[in-house]
């Protein structure tokens, strides 16, 4: 008989976790003792990009109607009015009644289901509402990143689930220290690569139009992720800029789309680099921009794990990071598998990417330790490991 698994998440956007869970359903699909099904939150078609790249077998449900997220949006783009603020937060309460409601008319319908899979971390509040044997919440950020009353609230929610998922090491030791009592229901998975996969996309130049062939044939050092502050384009930036003091030849360009971008373009101005910093926006493949630079540049100021960096390293350009939780430590091995700098330090980042680019043994020693760290992270490897979490 198969067992019966339903995964949770907010949304289906481009974001990382999304990417993730992408791939997880992907290798999932093809257990013919497991049958998925995939819950999500917002029916929102314009964003949930990645419903398009499921399963082609998978179920997936929606738990708030296309027209209601449409409305709730409208109000939330309004809210600097009084009288659209209030509606909106109405708007949010229906929501929460509404989100109760689903989920016990759901699970009183479907009580054959065995597992459930809270994947974003976000049905915490609603776990009473769901009867099922067997409950896993994931974690994909910082543990410690919360703090005071939220920190307290998930330390409740906690106890509704009966495993728990980090995915590096150094979350697992956070949740020691912070949350002690749950220690025991831990598992580790490290985010899956489809190694193969990434290789291939990575030499597929086919979609690039002519602008991007003339683009890609440069020389240039690269950085992707959502333009947020979080993620650190801005340090980014001012490290180009001192490299360019230093001499390099090389371009900047940066992939990805998010609401720093305004800012960034203004940045970018003020500091004289508009015909060597570009910001080429979201790519459908970034792994052929990935393999064909120089360096990949991170210093991002917090990470749940830092798949991008794994995936940089398969496409076998070597990786500077800051040293930020949680992830980037892990995957580079302390230093052996690419570079790490502490967070924030511009400075130092400057030095290692100038070092770095004028000693080809360090770039080949970086290149060499990434292709065995990478096998580590294989959807073949993690895969087993997440069906034994099921039994």
């Amino acid at each position: 008989m198969k067992k019966k698994v339903l995964i949770y998440n907010g949304q289906l956007f481009m974001g990382g976790i999304e990417k993730v869970l992408t791939r997880y359903l992907h290798a999932l699909s093809l257990q013919e003792d497991l049958e998925i099904e995939l819950l999500i939150k917002e029916n929102d078609p314009e964003k949930n990009v990645l419903y398009k790249e499921l399963p082609k077998n998978l179920k997936c449900t929606f738990i708030k109607s296309r027209k209601m997220v449409n409305f709730r949006e409208k109000m939330s783009s309004k809210r600097k009015n009084i009288f659209y603020n209030i509606i909106y937060q109405i708007m949010r309460e229906i929501e929460k009644i509404q989100m109760k409601i689903f989920l016990k008319s759901f699970f009183q319908k479907n009580d054959d289901i065995d597992v459930v899979i809270d994947f974003d971390m976000s049905l915490g509040k609603y776990l009473d509402k769901i009867k099922t044997s067997k409950k896993i919440g994931w974690f994909h950020y910082s543990i410690a990143a919360k703090k005071g009353k939220k920190r307290e609230r998930r330390r409740e929610r906690l106890k509704g689930y009966d495993k728990l998922v980090t995915i590096c090491d150094e979350m697992t030791e956070e949740l020691r220290e912070i949350y002690p009592a749950e220690i025991e229901k831990v598992i580790r998975l490290y985010n899956p690569l489809d190694i193969d996969e990434v290789k291939t996309t990575s030499q597929d130049m086919k979609n690039l139009n002519n602008e991007e062939k003339n683009l890609i044939k440069e020389k240039y050092l690269i950085g992707v992720s959502r333009l947020v502050h979080g993620k650190g384009r801005e340090d980014l930036i001012k490290i180009y800029a001192k490299l360019k003091v230093l001499g390099i030849k090389e371009k900047l360009y940066i992939l990805g789309e998010g609401p720093e971008k305004e800012k960034l373009e203004k940045l970018i101005e003020e500091l004289g680099l508009k015909k060597e910093v570009f910001l080429l926006g979201q790519k459908s493949n970034p792994y052929v921009w990935m393999r064909n630079a120089s360096l990949f540049l991170h210093p991002s100021y917090g990470e749940g794990f830092g798949l991008v960096l794994a995936e940089s390293m398969v496409c076998g350009t070597p990786v500077i990071a800051y040293d930020c939780p949680t992830g980037p430590k892990e995957i580079l091995e302390d230093g052996k598998s690419g570079g790490l700098v502490n967070v924030g330090d511009i400075e130092k980042f400057t030095e290692l990417v100038y070092e770095t680019l004028k000693n080809p043994k360090s770039l080949e020693n970086y290149m060499k330790n990434s292709k065995n760290r990478v096998l580590d992270f294989s959807i073949e490897k993690i895969i087993k490991q997440f069906i034994e979490m099921l039994k």
